[in-house]
């Protein structure tokens, strides 16, 4: 794993060790910021369910104001701490369940949601960040999940892309 592009272009990036992450692969991380290219600089972004940090680290290389990288794995926390050893940014890891950081009534400009498949986490946490109203107005939510997996998007959300990548769905949401 590396960092695509951004003034942290080409640098390592650690996994975090055993199964209880699945790493978003490089072609889906590539199509992912081909699509939100244009969000990504001065965005304050959410990395939830963050496992390597991979995806925020990503956006801090391409100019994001500041990530909030959350998971509630000691052992994700550790390798995102080892990740943003050396990288420039405004960001701060919290080791804490998604549901306690959603209520800081902050808001973001993007939001990666990559829960464990089939946990129902990443429903919950979209459940959540519509009722807390966390999302920025003009914000765009990024939802990774197994093609398999099926869900009721809350009401007053919309998907405006959907993408596959082999067993892999990204769903792009943004208020109605």
């Amino acid at each position: 794993m590396r960092v695509i592009t951004g003034k942290h272009r080409g640098r390592k990036l650690y996994a975090v060790p055993g199964n209880s992450t699945r790493p978003t692969t490089d072609r889906v991380k590539e199509s992912l910021f081909n699509i939100i290219q244009m969000r990504i600089y001065d965005a304050a972004v959410l990395d939830l369910f963050a496992g390597s940090g991979a995806l925020g680290i990503e956006c801090l290389s391409r100019g994001a104001r500041e990530v909030l990288f959350c998971d509630a794995d000691r052992n994700a926390v550790e390798v995102i701490h080892k990740n943003l050893k050396n990288i420039e940014g405004n960001y701060k890891v919290v080791n804490a369940d998604f549901s306690r950081v959603l209520k800081t009534y902050s808001k973001y400009d993007i939001i990666f949601i990559d829960a464990p498949y089939k946990s129902g986490l990443g429903e919950r946490a979209l459940k959540e960040i519509f009722d807390g109203r966390v999302l920025s107005e003009n914000g765009i939510i990024s939802y990774e999940r197994g093609q398999s997996i099926s869900y009721v998007l809350p009401e007053g959300l919309k998907i405006t892309d959907s993408r596959k990548y082999g067993d892999t769905v990204l769903d792009f949401i943004t208020y109605e």
